[in-house]
């Protein structure tokens, strides 16, 4: 009854929210962009269609390595109201190498450990489409776990001298066992607890493909389906997967966009 009534609370103070807000004229690399519009019933971005919630809420990403503008386009009754441009900032990203990883870490060799990963990437690529009504996302995010910040979102990452995939979100350092918490409310659509690169691993949907994804974690104390609000504890630091010691990634993506997850933590 108790969560009923904070529930009603919540989604009562969202609808005297502001009923539109401003989109930005210039947003940075890796930025997640959510506003609102209840004037209109359709908006487009670059073409194509996104989703707009009963509240007019929307929500959408910009890629880590996007430089042309991104086109806003509304609609009431498929009639045109108004395009906007909205400008990208680059951000200068830093190089970042990371040495002593076991070379099977860095790049697997045996046919059963590719099988494995193959799988498990499968599952993670299907859970990233998930994309509900949900709209927790309006809600500000706040950080994980509290420690130091040892790698940042969009940094080219060189292990054992190999250049890998650029950094998809942030690490926190943080000793063994510290608890990790949801970083805004959602619904838990993967718990893992050992999964070849990234060990203890949960993800969160939190509306409109907006998801969190936690990894490195020694503990996992959340289920598939579960309902979590902002500031639970879902599990503990660890140096699980691929990690050389204890730490928290932590990232946020939009189905396939990873975004900076600092950009979101609001000072």
């Amino acid at each position: 009854m108790i969560l009923k009534i904070k529930l009603a609370i919540f989604f009562v103070f969202i609808s005297l929210f502001a009923q539109a807000q401003d989109l930005p004229q210039e947003v940075l690399q890796g930025s997640l962009v959510i506003s609102q519009d209840i004037k209109v019933d359709q908006i487009i971005k670059d073409g194509e269609n996104i989703k707009l919630s009963k509240e007019g809420h929307f929500v959408f990403a910009v890629g880590r390595d996007r430089i042309e503008p991104i086109s806003i386009t509304k609609l009431v009754n498929n009639v045109v109201v108004s395009t906007e441009e909205i400008k990208i900032i680059k951000q200068d990203y830093e190089i970042q190498r990371i040495d002593g990883l076991p070379e099977q870490m860095v790049t697997p060799l045996e046919d059963d450990i590719i099988e494995r990963i193959i799988a498990e990437n499968k599952v993670i690529k299907e859970k990233k489409l998930v994309n509900t009504d949900h709209t927790f996302f309006i809600s500000n995010f706040i950080i994980p776990t509290e420690g130091i910040i040892s790698g940042v979102f969009g940094s080219q990452r060189i292990l054992n001298g190999k250049e890998k995939s650029p950094h998809r979100g942030l690490d926190i350092a943080a000793a063994e066992g510290e608890p990790v918490i949801a970083t805004n409310d959602g619904i838990i659509i993967l718990a893992e607890e050992d999964l070849y690169y990234t060990g203890g691993t949960i993800m969160i949907e939190h509306g409109h493909g907006v998801k969190s994804i936690y990894a490195h974690m020694s503990r996992v104390d959340v289920k598939v389906d579960d309902v979590v609000f902002k500031s639970q504890r879902i599990g503990s630091v660890g140096s699980t997967g691929r990690s050389t010691g204890p730490h928290l990634h932590w990232g946020v993506m939009l189905l396939n966009t990873y975004v900076d997850p600092a950009l979101l933590i609001k000072s």
